[in-house]
């Protein structure tokens, strides 16, 4: 898999970064995107930080 394919497919980084890429997918016309939640560490922190990334992204 090609660098370009991973990031067309992807949002991972910062939260700043995740939220700067979930833009580009509603940009782009995705609406709905499905997200598949892969924790580290402490699942309830990673999700509170999941959920406080994306809660305001679009």
């Amino acid at each position: 898999m090609t660098d370009a394919m991973l990031e067309s497919l992807t949002v991972c980084g910062t939260p700043s970064q995740a939220r700067e890429q979930v833009a580009r997918i509603y940009d782009a016309g995705i609406t709905h995107p499905i997200i598949q939640f892969n924790p580290i560490g402490n699942v309830n922190e990673s999700f509170d930080l999941l959920i406080s990334t994306l809660s305001d992204a679009n």
